[in-house]
Parts: C-alpha cells; structure tokens; sequence
C-alpha cells in the first residue's frame, strides 16, 4: 500500500514510488506497467511530509529524481539521484521536504522545516545554487509550477481553503482564488495547459442527536 501518489516520468514510460524497505522509505523505480523494479540509491532514507503530498520529482529530462532524506551518514539534505543508477548527489545540507522541479528544469523548490502548519519555501538551481524567492510559506506539499515554470501555485496553511499564486519575476503573492464553498482542500495539480487547477475538497459534517435516556 502506498501512502504517497506515484511520480510518473515525463514521458510516461517509467514510474517512482516512495516504498517500505526493511522499515525505511525508498525510492524504487519500475516501468509503467509495473516491471522492472529496482531500488535506487539504497544509501538514501526518504523524507517528506503529509501523507496524499508527492515526495518526490522527476527533472524534465527524465534523468535525475530529486527527494529529500537522509543519506548513509546521517545527513539530512536536498538529493538529486541518476535513474540511470548510482550515488546521490546532495544539493543542499539540512531538512528538505516535498521537492519539485519546474517544467523548464531552472528551479527546484522544495519545504524547509515544517512548523505551526507550514513551511519556508526555498529554491535551488540544479546544481545546488541558491535562488532567492523573498518570503514564501506554504502547506507541506502543496505547490505546483505553471507549465512554463514562471509561477507557483500553492496552498498556504493545514486546512486551506484558497489558492496563491507566486511569481518568480517580480517575486511578489497574491491570492488567487476566493472559493465560496469552503472546505479543506485537499491534493491539487495543474492541467498541461495551465489554464485550470484540479483539485479535491472535503468538509466535515456531523448530526447532532437528542437521545432520550430512560430514567
């Protein structure tokens, strides 16, 4: 049973899911019908947060899977793994949660430490670079890239209940969208087009019920 959504390349050939190995998450990759399993970086502990949340992010290519964890000497940091096998290659020293890497490959932007239901969101270029995107925070997990890689798509708090957008130009937020069903909404994506956001929203509901006791 998986608790975090399979990443699919971006030729839709090959799959990366988050598994329990030996009581440890690791990244293990298989074709997209399921074959070929093969555990990669088996040094690296995966890190994430928020079940539902993907862990993990394939660059456009399809060469490198980039993923947060902990590496055989106990290092946590920011990781990009070859698919083609090999060591990882730490980008960044310290907590690194819930990494994605935009469309057009210059940016990874990944949670740092999570607290009172968010994370400061950080960037980096592929190389380990530090990009500056001012003060962003954001739901653990809950950030998209536009499909040109300008702007961010994120959800601010655990529950949220409307969509920001950040754009990485003039570095600037705004709230974009102002839903009049309120709910927690839930898991999120972007279509290919970036026209439209597809997401899921669920509310709580209870009876309330007068029970008569005998006496």
């Amino acid at each position: 049973m998986l608790s975090e959504p399979p990443v699919v390349s971006p030729d839709g050939s090959r799959v990366v899911v988050i598994a329990r190995q030996e009581g440890k998450r690791r990244l293990v990759i298989m074709s997209s019908d399921g074959r070929s399993a093969a555990t990669l970086a088996p040094s690296l502990e995966v890190q994430g947060f928020f079940a539902g949340q993907g862990m993990a992010d394939w660059s456009p290519d399809g060469a490198w899977i980039v993923v947060g964890g902990t590496d055989a000497t106990q290092h946590q940091g920011l990781f990009k793994v070859p698919v083609s096998g090999g060591a990882p290659i730490r980008l960044v020293a310290g907590e690194a949660l819930n990494p994605i890497w935009s469309p057009d490959g210059k940016f990874i932007v990944y949670g740092s430490t999570f607290a009172t239901g968010q994370v400061d969101l950080l960037a980096v270029s592929p190389d380990g670079a530090r990009i500056d995107m001012a003060l962003v925070r954001a739901r653990p997990g809950g950030y998209r890239f536009l499909p040109d890689g300008s702007r961010l798509v994120y959800l601010q708090y655990i529950p949220s209940v409307d969509f920001s957008l950040f754009d990485f130009a003039t570095k600037q937020s705004r709230q974009l969208t102002r839903l009049s069903n309120r709910g927690d909404l839930g898991t999120f994506d972007i279509t290919p087009d970036g026209k439209a956001i597809v997401f899921d929203r669920s509310r709580e509901n209870a009876d309330i019920v007068l029970i008569d006791l005998p006496r």
